[in-house]
């Protein structure tokens, strides 16, 4: 499925990029914001920056402005995504509600920059203003408006971005009024980004919405609902490997992948998710298949003694069959940004050793390529119906998934 989103420039006095502004797009031909909630158009922002695109690409070294409704700080989203890159946008009319101040404090002391977007003052907002870092200046209002608004942002010692920009003169002006950063048409139009992301089975995204919201979920139940989809896997493993977590260690199995980001996080990125009200089946069958790949992968390791107690890392590297199945590009792209084990690095690109024997065979049976499959069981002595036998039960077990 293709996801897209659009950036916007946002520039310091010196002509340097010091943000992207990140704006929702449903699609790749029509460059405007379309309408929908803003709890859903800021879900698909995160989401398709982190999983569908690298966010690493989409802001480089600069920061990410997103805009945030007040139910999404209220919940602590914000949260999720470090204040190294991140400037919280918030809208003028979430200001009277006491439970959002108190959100945005709490943002404030984990060393979040917050941003008021199109802000126009008055001392009903003090509050608020008060915990500004930057305020949003609309050059679309009134010049009594922007003056009044520049005026107070000066007194306070409040940054001043000039936003909607269009013209040299508006440029002029907005330098004369203090305005340490700029954004608009006079300098750029957002820019579409697209990238393809595998979407998480409805029926899966729902059992793990329901299990994350009970206060005692055992991670085992989430590693089960995990493991039986595809693109969960491959959205979480990209996630811990951004620029949010970037871990060190290598993961070989799903539970370790779960432990590093944490339940907390993990609840909130699975609700972002679900404010996509994901549809999309078109990858039913490639993921079946994957499933597939999976247990057999884990069934054929118990097989071998070198291989024994790592049956979750093949069953990882079989889930990660997706990848292969997607092309020489896609593999070597996603084997890039994932924190993998080498051994599961290896097993996927088939360079020798245990894990590749165990995916070579397990990719021949499936496909019914006997004589390929032959060639490297022969290596392992396996009893030929005791195979047959668990090939037939994993099929099974994949038949019995409602995966709609």
């Amino acid at each position: 499925m293709n996801v897209y989103m659009a950036r916007q420039p946002i520039f310091d006095c010196n002509d340097d990029v010091y943000a992207y502004e990140l704006l929702y797009r449903n699609n790749g031909d029509e460059n405007a914001y379309n309408g929908i909630s803003g709890d859903e158009s800021t879900a698909y922002v995160i989401t398709n920056a982190f999983f569908g695109l690298d966010v690493k690409n989409v802001i480089g070294g600069a920061k990410a402005f997103i805009n945030f409704t007040g139910n999404l700080i209220k919940r602590g989203v914000p949260k999720m995504i470090s204040p190294e890159i991140l400037v919280v946008e918030v809208l003028e009319n979430q200001l009277a509600d006491e439970e959002i101040l108190d959100a945005v404090q709490d943002l404030k002391e984990r060393g979040y920059m917050i941003a008021l977007d199109d802000f126009e003052y008055s001392g009903a907002y003090n509050d608020l203003f008060s915990l500004g870092d930057l305020v949003k200046i609309d050059f679309r209002t009134s010049q009594k408006s922007i003056e009044e608004t520049a005026y107070v942002c000066r007194y306070s010692n409040k940054l001043m971005l000039a936003e909607k920009v269009e013209t040299q003169a508006e440029f002029e002006y907005a330098k004369k009024l203090g305005c340490t950063y700029m954004q608009g048409y006079y300098f750029a139009r957002p820019s579409i980004m697209s990238g393809n992301s595998i979407q998480p089975l409805p029926v899966n995204l729902m059992n793990i919405m329901q299990l994350m919201a009970q206060p005692d979920v055992e991670i085992t139940e989430i590693v089960d609902v995990i493991s039986r989809d595809t693109a969960l896997c491959q959205r979480i493993l990209r996630l811990i490997n951004s620029v949010y977590f970037g871990v060190s260690n290598k993961v070989s199995t799903i539970n370790q992948a779960i432990m590093i980001l944490g339940l907390d996080y993990l609840r909130e990125w699975i609700y972002l998710m679900g404010m996509q009200k994901i549809t999309q089946n078109d990858n039913i069958e490639v993921m079946r298949l994957a499933l597939l790949m999976a247990k057999f992968c884990r069934k054929l390791s118990a097989f071998i003694p070198e291989a024994a107690g790592q049956g979750e890392s093949f069953y990882l590297m079989g889930l990660l069959s997706m990848l292969v199945f997607s092309g020489d590009r896609v593999l070597a792209q996603a084997l890039d940004e994932f924190p993998l084990t080498t051994d599961i690095k290896k097993g996927l690109l088939r360079r020798g050793g245990i894990y590749s024997d165990v995916f070579e065979m397990a990719l021949a049976y499936v496909e019914g390529k006997w004589d390929e499959y032959d060639e490297v069981a022969s290596n392992y002595h396996f009893d030929s119906d005791e195979i047959s036998d668990i090939f037939v039960e994993c099929t099974r077990e994949i038949e019995n998934l409602n995966m709609i």
